[in-house]
């Protein structure tokens, strides 16, 4: 064999080695299998439904939580969108086809502001939050480009 063709092997095993060394234990939608969120002590929260009238504009969407929330989604849980600290949409979970969403109408009066995401979580006793989540825009899809809620990751497990 030649020095080349060595040297091409070499490299290949070496790269499906470092490969399987990498891998996790995934099922192969981000999730690490056997994840154990730790509980927290955060009360439930007070956040209460806005006064639509208040507002001239609305925007309407369905999020969904990334898997490792999900495992542990009960009816008591909540998700509110803020807009500066102040709760412009609540919603308790819903169930559809074994699907868990949240459907969320944020309310404003002014177009130019972003939209950040809270989610009690009442097994877990914890509030996540994803401050400026989304500018807000009263065009955007309730759903996402394939017709599913939009998924709102916490946090990541990589």
């Amino acid at each position: 064999m030649n020095k080349i063709v060595k040297v091409k092997w070499f490299m290949l095993l070496a790269v499906l080695t470092l490969a399987w060394g990498c891998s996790s234990d995934s099922d192969g939608d981000g999730s690490q299998e056997g994840l154990q969120l730790l509980s927290g002590t955060d009360e439930r929260p007070t956040w209460k439904v806005p006064d639509y009238n208040l507002y001239e504009q609305t925007m309407s969407v369905q999020l969904r939580l990334q898997d490792e929330l999900a495992a542990y989604v009960t009816e008591q849980d909540l998700m509110c969108a803020m807009i500066d600290g102040e709760v412009r949409a609540l919603h308790a979970p819903e169930i559809t086809n074994a699907e868990i969403y949240f459907p969320l109408t944020v309310g404003t009066n002014n177009s130019d502001v972003m939209v950040s995401i809270s989610y009690y979580c009442d097994r877990l006793h914890r509030i996540y939050t994803f401050p400026d989540w989304h500018e807000f825009d009263a065009s955007l899809p309730p759903l996402d480009s394939e017709d599913k809620p939009y998924l709102i990751r916490f946090f990541t497990t990589e």
